[in-house]
């Protein structure tokens, strides 16, 4: 999108439209608010005009990361989920560096970038795996995996991983984590003939996305597998239910 597209975003009074000026932090503050409202233009917007005046904290950037994400700014995205990372690592927030990680691995996985990924995920699970951690970031690892496993034609061990996820997700109340290892497991018993055992598994990932059980990402991203799914096996009556719903 343009800078100009951008501007009408930020609405008259921003410091790009020659209005009255505006603090970073009033910029700052409009960018949570239009987060929190899932009003993701307007807070990749403002949250881009807060951090060219001043660098961003992490829970900032991971919020900037998301907005870039979900408005098709993928390469912002990722360069934002790389700043968080080595931020939260100099703070010693080693958990959240690995979460930023795996997002950072997750956009690059959907973009068709493996090597990059690899990089990524190998990182993510070297700093688990130094500082001896059990943490639910273990379970957000295995998906990558799974993926890999996938992609490269063996859908039952892909499956075998989903489900470790889950199991992790489930352990540690992570709905998000859980949702995206169902939409996992669900796809892989399609792929190998056992549509309708995998159908159910994506109807119920789909349920957390209706009632709001999940982060906008997450949301999408399922969504995406489940359509996709559907258009598969010709299942045109259930990719237009969970359209409409």
């Amino acid at each position: 999108m343009s800078q100009s597209s951008w501007d009408k975003i930020l609405g008259d009074d921003s410091p790009h439209t020659g209005g009255r000026h505006i603090s970073t932090t009033e910029i700052l503050d409009r960018g949570r608010v239009a987060f929190d409202r899932s009003h993701w233009g307007e807070a990749f917007a403002q949250l881009s005009a807060a951090d060219r005046d001043t660098a961003l904290a992490p829970e900032d950037l991971e919020r900037l990361a998301v907005a870039a994400h979900l408005v098709g700014e993928d390469e912002a995205s990722a360069a934002t989920w790389e700043r968080a990372h080595r931020q939260l690592l100099d703070r010693g927030e080693v958990v959240a560096a690995v979460r930023s990680a795996f997002w950072l691995t997750f956009g690059l996985l959907n973009r068709g970038e493996m090597a990059r990924a690899g990089g990524w995920l190998a990182r993510g699970q070297r700093l688990l795996d130094d500082h001896q951690l059990d943490c639910v970031e273990r379970g957000y690892l295995l998906l990558p995996v799974a993926t890999r496993t996938m992609k490269s034609g063996d859908p039952w061990s892909a499956y075998d991983t989903f489900g470790r996820a889950a199991e992790v997700g489930v352990r540690f109340g992570e709905p998000d984590l859980v949702t995206l290892g169902r939409l996992g497991q669900g796809t892989s018993l399609v792929r190998v003939g056992r549509t309708a055992e995998g159908l159910t598994l994506l109807d119920e990932a789909m349920i957390a996305v209706v009632t709001e059980e999940v982060s906008a990402v997450v949301a999408g991203k399922v969504y995406c597998g489940v359509i996709l799914a559907c258009q598969e096996v010709f299942d045109l009556r259930r990719a237009h239910e969970w359209a409409a719903a």
